[in-house]
């Protein structure tokens, strides 16, 4: 797989991660959607890293207005409306949020601000907890979240889209890992010589083999805070959001994901990650081919996620306050318990369960 506009020599600048949305002024925002969608009620800031996000409160129920990053491909914003079309289509059950046409059908909407010209889009919001802020994970939640990525897998099938191998950060398989610059400046002096040889090895063997596995639409993105929790049901998965990180990869990583985050909530390692591909299974073939690098998947997420959160810390990027009191210390300590994982063991046990999911 090829990716496009990778940063030169494996190196990362500021302007690469594109983490500063935009700023349209509420009351702008607010004239733009009465205009363009007729829609009036209370706006309410929400997190974003690349893009503006809006929550839209009104009489007849909540929408989620996304301004797009100017400095970003307007590509990638219609590959992010033709995937949600495309799962609405395939499989309108599954809890993802759906575009909103404005009054005269169009998906986007320009709105001029500040001489410069933005990109509107109106979601449906999907009610729900996230993940992060419960902090409950359980092999129930496990399955849940196994079963939905399965799902997903199986609604995005025949799906594709140019921009689907763009360079996005956070992918595990787009060269960054493998750079000197990132291990060198951005891992804690205690983790940098302990992931140095995982990351030699990684970059040896691990990282091609996962390159040249098949490529399909993944989300890219199924952490904990972007998994929601159905209210009073703190064991049931209700809906999975934000579709900004998706690429073309293969189906381990969609998993790798998902099971570097619960894991960083101290869920123990084997026994979550056969929950998830049990539910996967039920809903989608288990990629049995794959597995023996389940372990170097999710090592290779951790690494990059403290790589790219403290990144973001020292470059005062996108909420970095908050970074350094909860996502950082919780993204280090899982790593370093993971670095004391057998991965023999782990891989031997997930396999055995695997191959009697079949």
């Amino acid at each position: 797989m090829q990716h496009v506009s990778n940063p030169p020599h494996g190196t990362l600048s500021v302007a690469d991660l594109r983490f500063a949305p935009p700023a349209l002024p509420p009351a702008r925002l607010a004239e733009a959607l009465r205009q363009a969608y007729g829609l009036e009620g209370t706006l309410k800031s929400l997190a974003g890293e690349r893009d503006q996000n809006m929550r839209l409160l009104t009489n007849n129920g909540d929408y989620l207005a996304k301004v797009a990053n100017p400095t970003e491909d307007p590509a990638l914003t219609d590959f992010q409306i033709a995937a949600l079309e495309h799962l609405a289509a395939r499989d309108g059950t599954l809890p993802v949020p759906r575009m909103i046409p404005a009054s005269d059908g169009a998906l986007t909407v320009p709105v001029p601000h500040a001489g410069e010209t933005l990109s509107l889009r109106l979601l449906s919001f999907l009610p729900g907890t996230p993940l992060n802020a419960t902090n409950h994970v359980s092999e129930r939640v496990g399955r849940d979240i196994g079963h939905m990525l399965g799902r997903l897998n199986r609604a995005f099938t025949g799906f594709s889209h140019p921009a689907a191998t763009h360079f996005m950060p956070w992918d595990t398989l787009n060269g960054l890992l493998e750079s000197r610059q990132l291990s060198q400046d951005y891992l804690p002096d205690h983790l940098r010589s302990r992931c140095a040889p995982v990351i030699r090895r990684l970059a040896a063997t691990g990282l091609p083999a996962m390159r040249a596995m098949p490529q399909v639409m993944i989300h890219g993105d199924a952490h904990s805070g972007n998994i929601l929790i159905a209210p009073e049901e703190p064991d049931r998965v209700c809906g999975l959001i934000d579709f900004g990180d998706m690429i073309a990869g293969p189906v381990l990583q969609e998993l790798a994901v998902a099971l570097a985050s619960l894991i960083e909530h101290e869920a123990d390692p084997v026994a979550i990650s056969i929950a998830c591909l049990q539910g996967f299974a039920a809903a989608s073939p288990l990629p049995l081919d794959q597995l023996p690098y389940l372990h170097d998947a999710i090592l290779a997420r951790m690494i990059l996620t403290v790589e790219l959160l403290t990144f973001r810390v020292q470059h005062d990027l996108s909420g970095a306050a908050s970074l350094v009191q909860t996502e950082l210390p919780r993204s280090i300590r899982a790593l370093e318990r993971e670095l004391d994982t057998d991965p023999q063991d782990f891989t031997r046990r997930v396999l055995d369960a695997a191959n009697q999911m079949e």
